[in-house]
């Protein structure tokens, strides 16, 4: 009798469902400190044959949940933090303009506004900010330099949004509507460790199930063959 290799794609399927679920969740555990972190969520589906006996386990695409992370006050006026939607619009190295929601922002020796790697932090109308005296930012993101209005801060809504590393995305912008601009704070990561910690362990225990499945379904079909 030939082995019953369904079985054994099956449950092999499992496995790699698993092991692809320990790689997502544990990223969010290991930015549970990331500032504006996003965690991230594997979908999945099951497959049903024809017949209708079998059904496989599918690995779907990694989905970035968008929940509003907590406000962590720092009093550093260089610090800002989106309360709602949106996101900061920024210019990397290349020249592209990406986003985030991690709003640590620095003066560089030219004195424009930039994040943390360097990158030019973007107005409303996609120009560089300068900053060359005391800046307040109100809760509209309307940027006052020494008491003066200067400009407003880009604060961009993504369609086809797509993650960038940890801290940045990309996609089609449209101007953000519903938001507020703290200013002295920074948003923390939206990851919850504890529920993060329990979800490595279930699926670290539903990999070790579909693991000793296979083993036994070999042994199955190995006293099967033998018989025969």
């Amino acid at each position: 009798m030939a082995t019953d290799y369904q079985s054994i794609y099956i449950l092999g399927g499992g496995m790699l469902l698993q092991e692809r679920k320990l790689d997502v969740v544990s990223n969010n555990l290991a930015n549970v400190n990331t500032p504006g972190f996003k965690k991230d969520f594997l979908s999945s589906l099951s497959y049903y044959v024809p017949n209708g006996v079998y059904a496989y386990s599918v690995i779907g695409d990694v989905r970035t949940i968008l929940s509003q992370g907590s406000l962590v006050k720092t009093d550093n006026p260089l610090d800002f933090a989106i309360e709602g939607e949106g996101f900061f619009a920024v210019m990397n190295e290349e020249g592209n303009i990406i986003y985030t929601r991690k709003g640590i922002f620095r003066i560089n020796e030219e004195g424009l506004l930039t994040t943390e790697e360097g990158y030019f932090v973007l107005d409303e109308n996609l120009n560089p900010i300068a900053v060359q005296g005391e800046i307040s930012v109100t809760s509209e993101g309307e940027i006052f330099i020494d008491g003066n209005p200067a400009t407003r801060l880009g604060i961009f809504s993504l369609t086809n949004l797509q993650k960038m590393g940890e801290d940045f995305f990309t996609g089609t912008p449209i101007p953000a509507q519903n938001y507020k601009i703290f200013q002295g704070f920074y948003e923390a990561s939206n990851v919850n460790a504890i529920k993060e910690v329990v979800k490595i362990i279930e699926t670290l225990r539903a990999h070790e199930i579909f693991s000793k499945l296979i083993q036994m379904n070999d042994e199955v079909q190995g006293k099967v063959n033998n018989i025969i």
